[in-house]
């Protein structure tokens, strides 16, 4: 079917669908002209490297010093070819402006890697001053490291013209390892050393063996990434979540013969901590569904992680407190579904990949306009009181199989709960196969199993993808219930063209997991180009579309989106403007017997089985969000977006801003406004966010932050209004033990009188390794 014939299929809802159809039709006339127009004016970029490209990693004939001049004759003979041309600018998709020199080598204890950038007649930007805080606001070079060979155990390092260091892996979150980077600038240019002990790398064995490495850097002022591997499938990102480890299959390989010592069995590692607290608010901590209840406070608790060989951990947790590590993600805008949060506490976040069986480079189960649906999604799952897990990867294969036990305060469930993922994923993930399932007993709601199959494969010369995942469900929760989602899909070069079937049945909905809608069947689609021009550093359009029945056979979902992403030389940005329509449907639910008695509540979910009292609503906004020196330590960015959502018409606004203030200062300001009037009645109703943070730097290893909130008024997604004040500290030792004093909470709606003071006494090897 398609694009257009998706549109003029939709069920009339109410009278908006007569003018929201056209305007879509005129975004999607203009971007094909747009895309027309640009396409003349694209050329192919020379590349670094490519993925196939392999060499050498040379040994170091000596331990080398932390200078990051690079003085020691020895960094010439690490010197990384740079193949057929200059380092790529991802960000404009063309050959990078600034020359970049990259070196590698190794001994028996440390990988060494140095840099030499030019920058010339642009600023170098070095505001920050604490490890781990304020990443991409600054200048950066760094590296990326798979000693997989399979991106299931990839790795970043960075640093900074002040050599403030930054890490990531892709299988924890929490990952903070001690290793070591210098950087000193001068006359437009800068350099750095990057030491990473081996050892906080998961080795698979000694001796040869290939691994997959990467290069990248980070121009501030200009807000432009370059790489040293290029292919023309790899996007950019904004600041602070570029590079991306979902390009782990372009990496190019690196000969290594890996020393003895460092593919021995890694050290174990034990944190028990400590905790202190006052205030009324003292015993009050976060739930499962975002409110805040009363609970007995943890005053002693610990994790601990025992390597079984050295790229497979046993990690265990008893009596965890995450008051620590809550975050703030109020928002007031309206939902069509349920938001998917972040997680962030360390059990369920390190070898979450694992578990979910997505730690390769797999395409996501689910609707092209929702959130990813999981069969285990952690967030799900509120305060616990132990868990353990075993994760790790071995050869192409990466496994997690975890278990969690608790009791849920909001609905008085005791919980035993299990679950498991296991991938096996070739080099550059050609070919890929998952299972993952998981095993929920609770006490009041019952028993709910969930297992999910699924194999994806790639031709990497024409683009093109074949993916089938299957998921089943049984228990005495929801009883049976199945999803089938698949697709074929060209991703070559700036251009990809996906077309897929989903069947989500009535009853599909794990207890654990997250699943945006059930009992929809049928076709959906999407297609995105992207490039560049003289006049466009970059830009994507992206068109998509859906059109879902149930088993009534009315149109239960449907939608169509038209979104085109710019960023020009002049510092401005168009983040996603364009409209997205859609169309849901929403039953009654009966008190029973059968389909019979009053009606409860309404539910898009599901109307299964009786269908009752259906009804249809529009869902359409238009968005026009316009960002200038996004990228940048100085971004501002703003956005209005209008039209028929659910029960009333809405306008949503939006701006935000972020800089440093002197070298150890950061701030941020925010609000956000909703209006919305009611199709009912014509009521018209409001609600306000302003949001303040303020980011001290004390040290390299300390920080200090504030942030304020404030919501009124009830016309929004936000169920609690008010002030909210949270202040914490944060500062790690030298020995690796840490210290926080947390004032309130970010995550609650008003501000608690809690007052924790919490110190964590480390033992063994480095947090997240």
């Amino acid at each position: 079917m398609g694009f257009d014939a998706i549109l003029t299929a939709r069920r009339p809802a109410r009278c908006y669908t007569s003018v929201t159809l056209p305007l879509v039709r005129t975004l999607l006339y203009s971007l094909v002209g747009l895309l027309l127009a640009l396409l003349a004016g694209r050329a192919q970029a020379i590349a670094s490297v490519g993925s196939g490209f392999q060499f050498t990693m040379a040994r170091a004939p000596h331990p080398l010093a932390l200078d990051p001049t690079l003085a020691d004759p020895a960094w010439q003979t690490g010197a990384v070819p740079n193949g057929t041309g200059p380092w790529q600018n991802v960000t404009t998709r063309s050959p990078a402006q600034f020359a970049t020199s990259a070196y590698m080598l190794y001994d028996d204890k440390n990988v060494y890697i140095g840099f030499k950038a030019v920058q010339t007649g642009v600023p170098i930007a070095a505001s920050q001053t604490t490890n781990d805080i304020g990443f991409g606001l600054d200048d950066f070079v760094g590296v990326g490291v798979d000693t997989s060979g399979a991106g299931s155990q990839a790795y970043y390092f960075e640093t900074t013209p002040r050599g403030v260091r930054y890490q990531q892996a892709n299988e924890n979150v929490r990952y903070k390892p001690r290793w070591s980077a210098a950087a000193t600038s001068a006359n437009g240019s800068w350099s750095a050393v990057l030491i990473v002990p081996l050892d906080v790398l998961r080795v698979p064995h000694a001796g040869n063996q290939t691994w997959r490495v990467q290069f990248v850097r980070g121009v501030a002022a200009r807000g432009e990434h370059f790489s040293w591997v290029w292919d023309p499938i790899m996007q950019d990102a904004g600041a602070g979540t570029w590079p991306l480890f979902q390009d782990t299959r372009f990496w190019a390989g690196v000969e290594i013969n890996v020393p003895p010592g460092a593919a021995a069995r890694p050290r174990p590692r034990a944190d028990i901590y400590g905790l202190a607290s006052v205030g009324r608010d003292r015993d009050l901590f976060q739930q499962a569904n975002g409110t805040f209840l009363p609970m007995k406070v943890r005053w002693i608790g610990g994790d601990a992680s025992i390597p079984l060989t050295p790229t497979i951990r046993f990690v265990g947790t008893l009596n965890p407190d995450f008051s620590n590590v809550e975050i703030d993600q109020q928002t007031i805008a309206p939902q069509e579904f349920q938001r998917q949060l972040v997680e962030y506490r360390p059990f369920f976040s390190q070898g979450a990949a694992f578990i979910n069986a997505a730690s390769g480079p797999r395409s996501p189960t689910g609707t092209d306009v929702n959130a990813p649906d999981l069969i285990f999604y952690s967030p799900s799952v509120g305060p616990f009181d132990s868990g353990g897990k075993v994760e790790g990867t071995f050869g192409d294969q990466s496994f997690g199989a975890l278990t969690f036990h608790g009791f849920d305060q909001t609905t008085g469930n005791t919980f035993s709960d299990q679950a498991y993922g296991y991938e096996h994923a070739v080099q550059g993930g050609s070919f890929i196969y998952w299972s993952d399932g998981v095993f929920a007993n609770h006490s009041i709601f019952g028993t709910d199993d969930t297992l999910e199959g699924g194999v994806e494969d790639r031709d990497l010369k024409n683009g093109m993808i074949y993916y089938f995942d299957h998921a089943f469900e049984n228990g005495t929760w929801a009883g049976h219930g199945d999803m089938t989602d698949a697709f074929i899909d060209q991703h070559k070069g700036d251009s990809e063209f996906n077309l897929g079937y989903l069947d989500v049945s009535p009853n599909y909905n794990p207890i654990d997991g997250y699943t945006s809608n059930a009992d929809i069947h049928g076709p959906q689609g999407f297609v995105q180009f992207t490039g560049a021009s003289p006049a466009i550093k970059n830009y994507g359009i992206f068109i998509a579309g859906d059109r879902f029945l149930d088993d009534s056979g009315a149109v239960h979902q449907a939608d169509a989106q038209v979104f085109v992403n710019a960023t020009f030389p002049n510092g401005f940005s168009l983040d996603g403007v364009g409209q997205a329509v859609g169309e849901l449907r929403s039953y009654g639910i009966p008190a029973g017997p059968g389909c019979s008695g009053a009606i409860l509540y309404t539910s898009s979910f599901s109307g299964a089985p009786c269908y009752r009292d259906g009804f249809t609503q529009p869902f359409d906004l238009t968005q026009i969000p316009i960002g200038y020196r996004d990228g940048t330590p100085t971004p501002i960015d703003a956005s209005y977006s209008w039209g028929p959502f659910g029960d009333s018409y809405i306008h949503l606004f939006t701006i935000s801003t972020s800089r440093p203030v002197g070298r150890r200062l950061s701030l941020g300001l925010e609000y956000d406004g909703t209006l919305e009037q009611a199709f009912s009645n014509g009521a018209i109703d409001s609600q306000w966010l302003r949001r303040v943070s303020l980011s001290y730097g004390i040290s390299s290893e300390s920080t200090l932050t504030l942030e304020l909130r404030d919501i009124n008024g009830l016309g929004g997604f936000a169920t609690q209004v008010g002030n909210n004040l949270a202040v914490a500290f944060h500062q790690r030792l030298r020995s690796g033990d840490e210290l926080y004093v947390n004032y309130g909470s970010p995550a609650a709606g008003a501000t608690l009188d809690r007052l924790i003071v919490k110190y964590v006494f480390h033992a063994g090897a480095d947090e997240g390794t």
